[in-house]
């Protein structure tokens, strides 16, 4: 079992619905109704993704990059 050796930037967008991200050089997209979800569920993708190659990543390999600051916090 390997550990992630850089962090993951994950592009953040505010929405309709809550919230979407996709990461900046991997394909991992992911939506949530709030940036807690959000980043649960772009764990859970980004492990998916990685899986076959034996890497497992936790919260902090990843680095959230809000795209506009959520246009301005509504």
């Amino acid at each position: 079992m390997k550990s992630s050796k850089k962090k993951i930037k994950i592009i953040v967008e505010r929405n309709n619905t809550g919230f979407s991200a996709f990461a900046e050089d991997h394909p991992i997209f992911t939506t949530g109704r709030t940036v807690s979800e959000l980043t649960d569920n772009a764990l859970e993708a980004a492990n998916f993704y990685f899986e076959e190659d034996g890497i497992v990543l936790n919260h902090n390999d990843f680095k959230l990059i809000s795209n506009s600051f959520f246009n301005t916090i509504k």
